[in-house]
């Protein structure tokens, strides 16, 4: 009985305030998403491996709520001031589904440019790294070389 009524008076928190009213976004916000997808352009080669799955991860949990959100799986919400209103459960119109979907397919293209342009910019600094590690290997192996040439030269020059 007494779970009952902790489940009932934690209800009665959750539903009674405005701000649990609105969808969850998943831990990702639109202000959030627009920052990701210019640090996802701007990402140094170096941080790609360390950075691109955080960045990788917000933004697709945000795709996946906004096609939740493209689908009118949410009831509508009016916002006015610092009050949540729950308003009629109805599907987004046409047009408003068409203008959402263009929206998300903007946001995924942009998000599939930058990732491109992050992955084109680490694959070059690893071709210059590997490069500069064979010139250097080159370098290595010449010298050993020469090394030990110039042993067996002067080994066998020096004998009578």
């Amino acid at each position: 009985m007494k779970a009952i009524v902790i489940f009932l008076f934690f209800s009665l928190e959750v539903f009674s305030s405005p701000s649990k009213l609105r969808p969850s976004m998943e831990g990702v916000n639109y202000d959030e998403l627009k920052e990701n997808l210019l640090k996802i352009k701007n990402l140094k080669p170096d941080e790609y491996v360390t950075k691109i799955d955080k960045y990788r991860g917000s933004i697709e949990r945000f795709v996946g709520y906004k096609k939740r959100v493209c689908n009118g799986e949410f009831s509508s919400l009016v916002l006015k001031g610092e009050e949540t209103l729950k308003g009629q459960k109805k599907r987004l119109s046409k047009e408003e589904k068409a203008l959402c979907l263009r929206e998300l397919k903007s946001m995924q293209r942009d998000f599939i440019d930058n990732i491109f342009q992050a992955r084109v910019k680490y694959l070059d600094f690893l071709h210059k790294s590997q490069v500069k590690e064979l010139h250097q290997a080159k370098a290595d192996l010449i010298k050993s070389l020469d090394k030990n040439f110039q042993r067996k030269f002067l080994r066998s020059s020096n004998r009578p």
